[in-house]
């Protein structure tokens, strides 16, 4: 019983050091390729212009334009993000500039200007395809890094507060069981953390 304990509490610590390291990776440009609001792409350099420019507006406490950006958002429509709020929203413009107080447009970068100390990119978000006027649904991040290219869309539902990539990786059985069920923990999302405890409780009777 004390050795199933054991394992199960390695085991737990593996799945949120895993989700950590994930979460980690997610916030910022650094993975960004490129962005697609509705029909309207940005490049990471783009993303990268008018995030310094929220980021540093915010600093200073300046805001720009009657609408007083970057302003707060408060996220009613459920958006995924990086990481958690406070969020403040900041023009992106199709025409390439960086916004300097005229029309905003439609499409929005999110960032939440404290997050461990840092002022960090989180997603964006457009008003085209709105269910309301003044609605917002996420736009797409197409990755940058590794061989390939990969496209990411937010999830626009309210349960999961991180990017809806999900990886799944396989994991060879050893005779040793307690590095078995951390692996396996580790390797599996938040479904698998159920199946992997049993299977860990298994191998030890």
């Amino acid at each position: 019983m004390r050795s199933f304990v054991a394992t199960l509490a390695l085991a737990l610590c593996a799945v949120a050091t895993a989700a950590g390291e994930a979460l980690e990776k997610r916030q910022g440009t650094a993975s960004l390729g490129s962005l697609a609001c509705g029909k309207v792409s940005y490049t990471k350099k783009q993303v990268d212009d008018a995030v310094a420019e929220a980021c540093s507006l915010f600093a200073a406490g300046d805001q720009l334009g009657s609408s007083k950006y970057p302003h707060q958002f408060n996220n009613r429509e459920g958006l995924t993000f990086a990481v958690s709020g406070p969020y403040q929203e900041f023009p992106i413009l199709s025409s390439g500039q960086v916004y300097s107080g005229k029309a905003p447009g439609a499409d929005r970068i999110v960032v939440n200007p404290n997050y461990k100390g840092e002022c960090v990119y989180v997603g964006a978000m457009t008003h085209n395809g709105a269910a309301s006027r003044n609605g917002f649904v996420s736009c797409s991040e197409t990755s940058g890094g590794g061989s390939g290219s990969t496209t990411t869309t937010s999830s626009s539902s309210r349960p999961s507060a991180t990017s809806s990539t999900s990886t799944t990786s396989s994991t060879t059985a050893t005779p040793t069981p307690d590095l078995n069920g951390a692996q396996g923990l580790a390797g599996m999302g938040g479904q698998g953390v159920v199946v992997g405890v049993v299977a860990a409780g298994l191998l030890l009777l």
